[in-house]
């Protein structure tokens, strides 16, 4: 994190902390049409001007670790394949054989010397070349070289795997914005994944996502749990271009929900040691960073009223009975905390769902909330999204300057 990012984090802090009344120049905030979690016509918009054009990350380099090592992505009614192949490159490819469209992988994960499809074992390279067709002398005028695997962008940062399905996209690093300068400091590439896991909500995916965005809720909901190790008097928000965000909170004593914390890296910078930093990073991932480790976390939609959470607990290369039974405690804790948030979300969707709550509304604490949900009309196009489910722009002249 730059100097000036740092500063500018204790200094907002300190306000914050000593702030007794609403920010005086800070605006009120108009409310958001409940549609936005219930219509399928929004759902549609977002497939667009989302899904199908931004960077979406898709997994963890250390998920594959050797030649041949392969992971399906599946989410937003699309089957992907990340593999490495025998160069050490990662690649996307579309999980469709080119001949039929029957997938060439069933397992969510393993390792594969070729890619062979379980319909008529036309089987593919490492790196999408068709190279074997039974009775190939059957199909007439055919070059195996025309019927490559369909690739799919797939740019790394650091360790994490991203994907795009717009071929007209940007560079990733150009959409990571301001988080490249955020994590400065931290050792992102020498994590890996200590376990994994998912869970289905009956929820809008934002919905979900939104309850990451603030720790207004900290103290209600886990009283026991999470407002204990935070301070929720200094949680302070920096806002960015692209719907990136910076969430900073101190911390009130220790460095992990977990007592006895393996040993941690001492490269990082104190910053990370002092406070939680979560860097909600747009449009669906959640990163919190922590000297031990850290949830990664992604929402991904299943229909308008459907999500899923996918969860992947980060922590150093370490493989010892201490590391082992640290992540197992916190792989407990973790499902604890979201229990006493999961509880909830159906009920709102309901809200929503019924009529029964025509709009949200935020308050300053949640104009994250606010922020994101503008980013999404402007990714979509704001003309193009119905005017009963527009969100009003107000918080372009609160966004942090580059790099601070």
């Amino acid at each position: 994190m730059h100097e000036a990012a740092l500063q500018l984090l204790k200094r907002t802090m300190d306000d914050q902390l000593a702030r007794t009344e609403h920010p005086s120049d800070f605006p009120a905030l108009p409310p958001i049409p409940a549609g936005r979690y219930t219509d399928p016509r929004f759902a549609a918009l977002e497939k667009e001007g989302l899904w199908d054009r931004a960077w979406l990350l898709a997994g963890i380099a250390s998920e594959l670790p050797e030649p041949g090592s392969y992971r399906l992505f599946q989410h937003l009614d699309r089957s992907v394949i990340l593999s490495r192949g025998k160069d050490d490159r990662i690649r996307a490819f579309h999980n469709t054989c080119r001949h039929r469209g029957s997938p060439l992988l069933l397992e969510e994960e393993g390792r594969a010397s070729r890619f062979v499809c379980p319909y008529h074992s036309w089987s593919y390279a490492l790196d999408g070349a068709l190279k074997a067709v039974p009775s190939q002398h059957d199909f007439a005028c055919f070059e195996k070289s025309d019927h490559r695997l369909a690739e799919v962008r797939c740019e790394t940062y650091r360790g994490f795997i991203f994907i795009n399905f717009d071929d007209a996209a940007g560079p990733l690093r150009e959409f990571l914005g301001e988080f490249v300068a955020l994590t400065e400091g931290y050792p992102l590439e020498r994590m890996v994944v200590k376990d994994r896991f998912t869970v289905e909500m009956d929820c809008n995916w934002k919905i979900a996502y939104h309850n990451f965005l603030e720790i207004y809720h900290v103290n209600t909901v886990h009283p026991k749990t999470l407002a204990p190790h935070l301070d929720s008097r200094s949680f302070v928000i920096a806002l960015y271009d692209g719907g990136h965000m910076r969430f900073g909170t101190r911390k009130k004593g220790g460095v992990s929900l977990i007592e006895k914390p393996p040993v941690q890296p001492d490269d990082i910078a104190d910053v990370f040691l002092e406070n939680t930093v979560a860097l909600p990073t747009f449009p669906n991932t959640f990163f919190s960073l922590d000297p031990v480790g850290f949830n990664l976390q992604c929402f991904w939609p299943a229909g308008p009223n459907k999500s899923i959470m996918e969860v992947r607990q980060m922590g150093w290369a370490t493989d010892d009975d201490a590391d082992r039974e640290y992540w197992g405690e916190m792989r407990k804790a973790t499902e604890h905390i979201l229990s006493e948030d999961l509880c909830l979300f159906s009920s709102i969707q309901q809200s929503l769902r019924n009529g029964a709550l025509a709009s949200i509304i935020t308050g300053y604490q949640e104009r994250a909330l606010y922020w994101f949900e503008e980013e999404i009309d402007r990714q979509i196009g704001p003309d193009r999204v119905p005017r009963d489910l527009q969100v009003q722009p107000r918080l372009g002249s609160y966004s942090t300057p580059h790099s601070e």
